[in-house]
């Protein structure tokens, strides 16, 4: 049994045991002129069947693979690798089969893999390529775990530079990339280090660009980079064939979010420029992110009826919004009365949005009588309201001073087995304040408050809660106020609550005058791992300036700025309009002085004292 002799730098095979006088001397062949196009590697490494043809004994050989096998691996590690070409090719010149030659190196790649030394891996690739193997042969579904493994390594070292690199190598290998990272890991990296180019680059390596393109630009508008989004775009309209109406749609949005409406209008008009007839999620995003220009949103829509394109359900929901934010309640029912029609010659289906958005039409209007015709509709045509359409249902009444209808729809809601969220309660404490409720306000809040305890705790439900158990002794016999006997609930169901920062603000204002009552709710509010904003510190701050405290006021903006709170032109305000009140003119102008020192824009109220 023969072995390879290891000198040096290269591999020199033993004697050949045929004698020297049995020899034939072949004839010189004169070397034919290499061609221009004949890349420099096949000229180094010359075709396996060429050299079969000029050692034909050597397929007679018999090689221990198990020897060969530990030399093969020490050849890699020690990045040897043209060593280890020559040695793989002697041994299928040698008569071994390909399939042990890719046994002996794939244990070899799984050694490296382990050492996290994939580029080894690489060159490893490169020359079993050329020796007519097919790379993708040396791994099984272990070591393509390992490979997988070693690229997640690399991209959470932040290097996703390289990972991207590789993954183009491994790809001109055939290999299935996509499996080998979640591409959504790769594209938001990029992301977060404002890359595009590298997130376009990455994407074109896949079968499934396209998808990716809308997915690059999606995420770079959550980070509200509208510029890396319109390279992103850019770059889709260059690398895929014919225009993507995904990434059109997907970049009209991406505006939306980055607020820039104007360029949605460009990216319109540069489909229609190029002949192309919009569809209709195109022609929804677009007015849906020109919804607060009413005129413009309805010209989009005659111009999708022109080339036509026939509105869905979410184009009139869009319609109504437009309507909603204009204030045109006229022609939010004429909106209305045409989706009906429609409904009605089983053209369309209204769903729940196109309700809720009708009602809250009505209730920015304080029309709760006709936001509750609304609600007969909704229900006669068997659509069940959801919490944004009791919100919106509550809201009318509130907004209208009815705090009783308030109640009862809350009660309606609780019974309909919908969970209410935090802004249906906000609304009903709004509607207590605003009607001088403060008592109420402040039992319902304790109420709510005795349910969350109730439910964390595991309790039965004994407490003083609405949507757990509404008790009539506790509210009804000691609350003026509060619920009539008609609207008693009593069930075992519990609705959880969890207070947000509004809802302090709104029982801050229920404190009148009551300085430590309302400074005890920011306590408490901090104590529940909420921040007081702005406008928790304008509240405390008119409070204390309506006791006719204008030093204390004074030190609350300062504490306000300690706190990490820039103080805006409300809180400086409110301080300003109590220093005027109490004829204090001295603090007042240097209140006014410090606003324009820390460059803030005095309003009409403010600005007053600079006139006193």
């Amino acid at each position: 049994m023969r072995d390879l002799v290891l000198l040096g730098s290269s591999i020199v095979l033993p004697p050949d045991p045929i004698p020297p006088h049995h020899r034939t001397k072949p004839k010189p062949k004169p070397k034919p002129k290499p061609s221009l196009l004949t890349s420099t590697s096949a000229r180094l490494s010359p075709p396996i069947s060429s050299l079969r043809s000029r050692h034909p004994l050597l397929s007679n050989l018999r090689w221990d693979l198990n020897n060969y096998s530990d030399l093969a691996t020490k050849l890699v590690q020690d990045g040897r690798f043209d060593d280890f070409s020559t040695m793989a090719e002697t041994l299928i010149l040698s008569g071994v089969e390909l399939s042990q030659l890719v046994e002996l190196v794939s244990a070899g790649i799984s050694g490296l893999l382990r050492e996290g030394r994939v580029y080894c891996v690489v060159e490893v690739l490169r020359k079993v390529d050329k020796l007519g193997i097919c790379p993708l042969e040396l791994f099984d579904g272990s070591t393509l775990e390992l490979l997988s493994k070693e690229c997640r390594r690399i991209l959470n070292c932040g290097q996703v530079e390289e990972v991207v690199e590789l993954i183009e190598i491994l790809d001109g290998f055939h290999f299935p990339v996509k499996k080998l990272l979640e591409p959504l890991d790769i594209i938001k990296i990029c992301v977060n280090k404002r890359n595009p180019n590298l997130a376009v680059r990455y994407a074109c390596i896949l079968p499934h660009a396209h998808i990716l393109f809308c997915t690059i630009i999606h995420e770079f508008g959550k980070k509200r980079d509208l510029g890396s989004a319109l390279t992103a775009f850019e770059a889709s309209k260059q690398k895929l064939i014919g225009p993507n109406m995904y990434c059109y749609r997907t970049m009209i949005d991406v505006c939306g979010l980055c607020g820039h409406y104007q360029k949605s209008r460009y990216i319109y008009e540069d489909l229609l420029a190029q002949k192309i007839t919009p569809n209709i999620y195109i022609f929804n995003s677009l007015m849906n992110v020109n919804v607060h220009d009413l005129s413009y949103t309805f010209n989009v829509y005659r111009n999708m009826q022109n080339l036509g394109v026939t509105a869905d359900m979410a184009s009139y929901n869009i319609l109504l919004k437009a309507c909603c934010v204009a204030g045109r309640v006229d022609l939010a029912q004429e909106i209305y009365r045409e989706v009906q029609n429609l409904e009605s010659n089983g053209m369309l289906k209204l769903d729940v949005f196109t309700y809720s958005t009708i009602i809250k039409v009505f209730a920015d209007a304080k029309l709760w009588q006709m936001a509750l015709k609304i609600k007969e509709d909704m229900l006669s045509a068997g659509v069940i309201p959801n919490t944004v359409t009791w919100s919106a249902l509550i809201s009318s009444c509130a907004k209208a001073g009815i705090t009783e209808q308030a109640i009862q729809l809350f009660e309606e809601m609780l019974l309909a087995g919908c969970e209410p969220n935090s802004q249906c309660y906000n609304i009903l404490l709004h509607a207590c304040v605003e009607a001088c409720q403060y008592d109420r306000a402040f039992r319902l809040f304790q109420s709510w408050k005795d349910s969350r305890f109730q439910e964390i705790s595991g309790g039965t439900g004994n407490g003083n809660t609405v949507g757990v158990e509404l008790k009539h002794h506790n509210c009804i016999t000691s609350m003026p106020n509060c619920l009539s006997n008609s609207h008693h609930l009593s069930f075992s169901k519990s609705f959880p609550f969890t207070p947000t920062t509004t809802t302090y603000n709104i029982l801050m204002k229920a404190c009148g005058t009551d300085y430590y009552r309302a400074k005890a709710l920011m306590d408490e509010m901090k104590t529940a791992g909420l921040s007081p904003n702005h406008i928790s510190w304008s509240i405390l701050i008119d409070i204390c300036g309506g006791t006719g405290n204008i030093v204390g006021a004074v030190r609350i903006l300062k504490t306000m700025r300690e706190a990490g709170i820039k103080p805006d032109v409300v809180a400086y305000t409110t301080a300003i309009k109590y220093c005027v009140e109490s004829k204090n003119l001295k603090i007042a102008f240097s209140l006014f002085a410090e606003m324009k020192r820390y460059q803030i824009q005095p309003n009409l109220v403010s600005g007053r004292s600079e006139y006193l």
